[in-house]
């Protein structure tokens, strides 16, 4: 090796690597191996299906039509304001699009800004577990602590009461998911009453995670925290496009938040992506303001296939937990092995065909829930062709 190949390699060795902790996203694992396997793909979180058609010639329309070039960094007007009149018109409450809604390429990517926005070094942030797996990693990256705290898994509820447990001065901000990924759980009128009363006196910030707010079931109602007095004014809520038009590789969402909050994300998020495909966001503005009841419409969509995949699982072994929303159903292995969630779910894969999520890997030093997550955004044949695999999974 030369002298500049060692002087090169030295300085790498002497390199202090902040990601030499973060392992690959269990989506990735997953998918890449249920491709491998030819297996059914029910784990990472996709639908099977395309876009609105009007959807995808409105996006076409627009890159026809000169939206071709940068956007505004906050996201075109035009698309904010039909967000703002979609909050007014489902969830009764007035945003500002200019200066309290932010378009971004994507959720995570949103999630990402706000947390950089609020957390510095040494703040606490309360996580639920189980918890998607970016959160813990963004807020680690900004230097804050993560406090984990389990989910109800018996009957898969908010710990509100846990939750109070370990507020103190240093708690910073708290990361809520409603509907809740990967359980399906749905805040209720009472948590938030309850959660509101715990954080007021410190101040806590509230991050909502609520991509699946259209996804709510058997006649209950999503409560967006922008409608609790008292938490909205120090709350950020991130939604996506992706999840609620079937179009989630065009990496579509935005954040909400009051003005003086918003002002913080739009410094961090600047720098970090800028602004969000053009077309697409002209594509959903037009698809929007012509079609302003398809949000109300994907609840009875989505339950429909969650029945359809529950019905089909009658009569197995398999435990069958409530799903009040998203698109994802959890299952009980208790029946057919001891292993680790992960272990099981990489049997489940390769000797019988189907792909799921480990809940284990979004909880802070579990190697056992006994639990598997599994998506319902596919298709009827694809669910039944499932639910017979599983059916078929010998017990212990």
């Amino acid at each position: 090796m030369n002298i500049d190949g060692l002087i090169l390699t030295s300085l790498f060795v002497d390199i202090p690597n902040k990601l030499s902790g973060v392992k690959e996203s269990i989506f990735s694992v997953m998918s890449r191996m249920a491709k491998a396997h030819d297996a059914l793909n029910l784990s990472q979180g996709f639908p099977e299906f395309d876009p609105p058609k009007q959807l995808l010639e409105e996006v076409n329309w627009a890159m026809n039509n000169g939206f071709n070039q940068y956007a505004p960094m906050p996201g075109y007007i035009e698309l904010r304001e039909q967000i703002a009149q979609k909050e007014l018109d489902l969830h009764g409450h007035d945003v500002h699009p200019s200066d309290e809604i932010t378009v971004t390429p994507g959720a995570t990517v949103a999630l990402f800004a706000c947390i950089h926005a609020i957390v510095e070094p040494g703040d606490e942030v309360i996580l639920l577990d189980p918890a998607y797996d970016s959160y813990q990693a963004a807020v680690e990256w900004a230097g804050g602590k993560c406090v984990r705290i389990p989910m109800n898994l018996k009957d898969l509820s908010f710990p509100i009461e846990r939750i109070n447990e370990k507020l103190n001065p240093r708690t910073k901000l708290i990361i809520i998911t409603t509907p809740h990924n990967p359980l399906g759980a749905v805040m209720t009128d009472e948590d938030w009453k309850a959660l509101t009363q715990k954080t007021e006196p410190i101040g806590t910030f509230i991050l909502s995670d609520e991509v699946y707010e259209h996804m709510v079931f058997d006649q209950k109602k999503h409560k967006s925290v922008l409608q609790v007095e008292g938490l909205k004014e120090r709350s950020m809520k991130v939604s996506s496009f992706g999840k609620t038009f079937h179009s989630t590789g065009w990496k579509m969402g935005y954040v909400i938040a009051h003005n003086k909050i918003t002002e913080m994300i739009r410094r961090l998020y600047q720098f970090v992506n800028f602004s969000t495909h053009s077309a697409t966001q002209m594509g959903l503005t037009r698809f929007m303001s012509n079609n302003p009841n398809w949000e109300r419409e994907l609840s009875t969509f989505y339950e429909k296939k969650r029945n359809l995949f529950q019905e089909s699982l009658v009569g197995s072994k398999w435990k069958i937990y409530p799903c009040s929303g998203s698109y994802f159903q959890i299952l009980g292995f208790d029946a057919f092995s001891h292993e680790a969630d992960d272990e099981f779910a990489s049997t489940l894969t390769q000797q019988h065909g189907i792909a799921s999520i480990p809940i284990n890997v979004f909880n802070e030093n579990a190697s056992r829930t006994g639990l598997l997550r599994f998506c319902f955004a596919k298709s009827d044949e694809t669910l039944i062709a499932a639910a017979n695999k599983l059916k078929q999974i010998p017990t212990i």
